[in-house]
């Protein structure tokens, strides 16, 4: 059954969402606009987008599915655009890491009925569409978010499509989505800034800890690499959990150096022991 895709935004994630979509072997015909057009023509060339259009207008108005892939901050704005547009039928997602502020939006813009929050839990610290592949959301955690008024035939159907994505679906209420990645994903990429803006503060004028960086820091600091821009409006987006875990960290923290300056016997071990065990209980 044909499927027609329309996207609004085309970075790291509409790109291997599309690309994986193109290679599913079934028939989806994939629209795109962005702010900026070339990597839509590039997707075009590559035979990833089938149409390119130059802003959102009633050419959206045919879409089974149409994708926000923008920032958080202008997605309202297209949310009140597509209000009049899409058929009945129709179902609006988003790729965003955080979920309360546009539920909040589709609640009061009453689009409830059409909206389907979406989180697909991949990505890169690498940006943009060049960088896209349908590997990365191959096998990748999909978090599907419903609405109050999300029926069960738009939750298969949104399903499918993660399935077509090779990625899999989890649905689970917006708000437990919202503190389960701050502390997963959010707190992490902030720990990783804090840390490599410790050892840049504390490194010598030879740079002796910028050399002997190896495993563990490269481990440690990869997400620091991520887009500024993006993370600033994530942080802005859920400070609220990111706050409240954030002192929770904070606690644990001062907790270890406690133990540590009062050298308490088998304290880290201990630490250890309970870190590894809950680590090595993580589903593959």
């Amino acid at each position: 059954m044909d499927c027609k895709v329309g996207f609004i935004g085309f970075g790291l994630i509409a790109g291997s969402i599309a690309h994986a979509l193109r290679e599913s072997g079934n028939n989806y015909n994939i629209i795109a606009t962005s702010r900026r057009l070339e990597p839509v023509y590039k997707a075009k060339e590559d035979g990833v987008v089938d149409d390119v259009l130059d802003c959102v207008d009633d050419r959206f108005a045919n879409c089974d599915f149409i994708i926000l892939c923008t920032p958080v901050i202008t997605m309202n704005d297209y949310l009140k655009q597509l209000k009049d547009i899409v058929k009945s039928g129709c179902i609006i997602t988003d790729v965003g890491s955080v979920k309360t502020s546009i539920h909040n939006t589709v609640k009061e813009l009453d689009m409830e009925n059409v909206f389907i929050g979406g989180h697909p839990m991949a990505g890169s610290e690498l940006t943009g569409y060049a960088n896209s592949s349908s590997a990365i959301m191959k096998n990748a955690r999909y978090v599907i978010t419903p609405t109050s008024k999300t029926t069960n035939e738009q939750l298969e159907r949104f399903k499918a499509l993660v399935y077509d994505m090779k990625a899999n679906p989890i649905v689970m209420d917006y708000t437990i989505h919202d503190k389960s990645v701050a502390a997963i994903s959010h707190l992490p990429h902030l720990i990783s800034t804090a840390l490599v803006k410790l050892v840049s503060e504390q490194d010598d004028n030879d740079k002796h800890m910028q050399m002997l960086a190896a495993g563990s820091f490269r481990d440690m600091t990869r997400v620091a690499a991520s887009s500024p821009e993006m993370w600033d409006q994530i942080c802005a987006s859920n400070s609220e959990d990111i706050s409240v875990l954030l002192g929770d960290y904070i606690d644990i923290l001062s907790e270890i150096k406690k133990n540590i300056d009062n050298k308490t016997p088998g304290y880290v071990n201990e630490l250890f022991e309970m870190s590894r065990e809950y680590k090595n209980s993580f589903r593959k």
